[in-house]
């Protein structure tokens, strides 16, 4: 046994706990060590388990209240036998706390047991532990991040990629757009201004595509449209550049032009295939800087010049000429003015007389609409109707001329016993309007004209969108006993057609035949005679348009035409000498001096 001197007084300065032991040997093998004897425990190991382990007592019986998860035995036995300190961490139940007990060989055979409180080393391993893991999973996530972000980046970049080219082409073509344009148009402009050089601008527009679109389709117009495309990319290089612009309208622009006549050429052979495709287009050219600097100008003058070609019959390419602005500022003028002219009422009625050919007897007049501007005179017709067509205003200008006819009219009647013909003018847009009978017959009805008297003049125009329904509405005209007169006859291609089908009472030939009637050489004398002929059988009166002169009165006397009209007769007049012709001063009518 060890001494007293020798370690109790020593274990028990010690804070923490300690147990000397010796070994207890079996019987009957004294190698074989089967337990062993609490020799000491110190006053800390007595403090920290509670008295449950007493010295004087047997190892085996206080090892599982410590601990059962500790071999205690063997990490003794292999203490003693190997003399290596031997050592394991456990959690105590009775201590509630992380021990970590070593067992070591002292001299005498003895075994030292001690235990130190490693709770705080524990839970550091544990936050350690957590943290490890936790940053294992952070940098898991991170990688799933990673991978994420990388593809959601390549999402949008291939989105940023897609919507780029929607924002800049066209859906249907896959051409450039019009916002593709205009962004180029400005780096074109930047660009021509830096270094001094031209470029073009030929805006061109399908013919008929409407046509197209209301006979056979809109996808047959679409189908058109893609052609079209088509063709223009076949032109495309890096200084000439196709765009859709929009509807039936592309646009080309052509960089770095060496004379305006290269985007000429490049018009023409665009024109060239079109046709050859049997597409027809009217296209417009504006060069900068000689026709304007400014992108919007330009644009501008290349739709002035395409719209030129438009009204000249169209399929073709032109310039854009300053007269051309002129011309268009002029219709815009008096397209402002149109709108007001109609609010202040400040249009007039003129009315031009028509003569028996025979008898020189007056057969009635023609209403003709009449404009005066304080500022710009009298404005033709010929200027201002096809306005008041394009706003629409001719629907409620011809309300107007229709109530002011039927109202002057009714007059005459009562005033001079007018048993002669009014006519008045109708618009295709006017017959179109769903309500037009109903308002023709409450303006009869309502001012009290005799229908006899009334004759309305239509064009061939108005039966080109649907024939069967307009001829069904001129019927019923004529059922309320109202005249039917076809007016401009012969300028039209399938006139004669329509003599077959519309319920007619009257007919007009074009002055444009009229003036050259007398002409030896001419063929408009056949066609009027025949004309005259033909329509005579078939029981239409007949009015010939423009006639000046006697040579032309003698010739339609001997054509056996009906009626006149025209300056050499009577020019319009404003009613109240329409009124001193009906009292019977037939020198009223030589007294208009404005001849319009």
């Amino acid at each position: 046994m060890l001494s007293d001197f020798d370690y109790k007084d020593v274990l028990d300065t010690l804070s923490f706990p300690v147990l000397v032991a010796f070994p207890i040997l079996d019987e009957n093998d004294s190698s074989n060590i089967v337990d062993f004897y609490i020799e000491y425990v110190n006053q800390a190991f007595t403090t920290f388990f509670k008295g449950v382990v007493k010295q004087d007592t047997n190892y085996t019986s206080f090892k599982d209240f410590i601990s059962p998860e500790v071999s205690w035995i063997e990490m003794a036995k292999e203490g003693m036998q190997l003399q290596i300190p031997q050592s394991k961490s456990f959690y105590s139940p009775i201590s509630q706390c992380w021990l970590k007990v070593v067992m070591s060989r002292v001299a005498n055979r003895h075994l030292a047991v001690s235990f130190t409180d490693i709770s705080k080393d524990k839970e550091n391993e544990q936050q350690l532990k957590r943290q490890n893991m936790r940053l294992a999973s952070l940098t898991d996530e991170l990688s799933v991040s990673r991978t994420s972000l990388r593809n959601k980046l390549n999402s949008i970049q291939t989105l940023n990629s897609q919507l780029l080219f929607a924002a800049y082409h066209d859906t249907m073509t896959n051409l450039n757009n019009r916002a593709c344009f205009t962004k180029t148009m400005d780096e074109v402009i930047a660009d021509a201004k830096k270094n001094g050089g031209q470029f073009g601008l030929i805006l061109l527009d399908i013919d008929n595509l409407r046509e197209i679109n209301e006979s056979r389709g809109h996808h047959a117009g679409d189908s058109v449209i893609r052609q079209c495309a088509s063709i223009l990319r076949k032109f495309e290089t890096e200084d000439i550049v196709p765009y859709r612009f929009g509807g039936d309208e592309f646009i080309v622009i052509s960089k770095h032009i060496p004379t305006r006549d290269s985007v000429f050429e490049l018009g023409e052979d665009i024109l060239a295939v079109f046709n050859h495709n049997s597409i027809g287009i009217s296209a417009g050219i504006a060069i900068f800087p000689d026709d304007s600097d400014s992108s919007e100008d330009l644009l501008k003058f290349a739709d002035m010049a395409k719209s030129e070609v438009k009204k000249d019959g169209k399929n073709n390419v032109v310039f854009f000429h300053q007269v051309m602005q002129e011309k268009f500022l002029a219709k815009m003028t008096i397209e402002t003015k149109l709108s007001k002219a109609m609010a202040d009422k400040v249009f007039q009625l003129y009315f031009q007389p028509q003569f028996d050919v025979g008898s020189g007897v007056l057969r009635g007049f023609e209403a003709l609409l009449r404009w005066h501007d304080e500022e710009l005179g009298w404005i033709s017709p010929e200027q201002f109707i096809p306005l008041a067509e394009e706003t629409n205003l001719v629907v409620p200008i011809g309300d107007w001329v229709m109530e002011t006819a039927l109202s002057t009219l009714a007059s005459w009647e009562d005033e001079y016993d007018f048993k002669g013909q009014v006519s008045v003018n109708v618009s295709p847009a006017q017959l179109k309007q769903p309500d037009f009978l109903d308002k023709l017959t409450e303006k009869i009805t309502r001012i009290g004209i005799d229908v006899a008297h009334l004759e309305l003049e239509i064009t061939e125009g108005m039966l080109i969108d649907n024939v069967e329904e307009t001829v069904k509405k001129l019927n019923k005209i004529r059922d309320l006993g109202i005249g039917l007169s076809l007016d401009d006859f012969g300028t039209g291609y399938s006139s004669l057609h329509y003599l077959q089908i519309l319920p007619l009472t009257t007919l007009k030939i074009d002055k444009s035949f009229i003036s050259n009637i007398s002409d030896r050489e001419g063929i408009e004398a056949n066609i009027i005679e025949s004309i005259v002929s033909l329509v005579s059988k078939m029981g239409l009166d007949t009015i010939a348009e423009g006639v000046e002169t006697p040579a032309q009165l003698d010739m339609l006397k001997k054509f056996n035409c009906h009626n006149v009209q025209g300056f050499l007769k009577g020019k319009p007049m404003p009613r109240n000498l329409c009124e001193r012709v009906l009292g019977g001063d037939s020198s009223a009518i030589l007294s208009i001096e404005n001849g319009r």
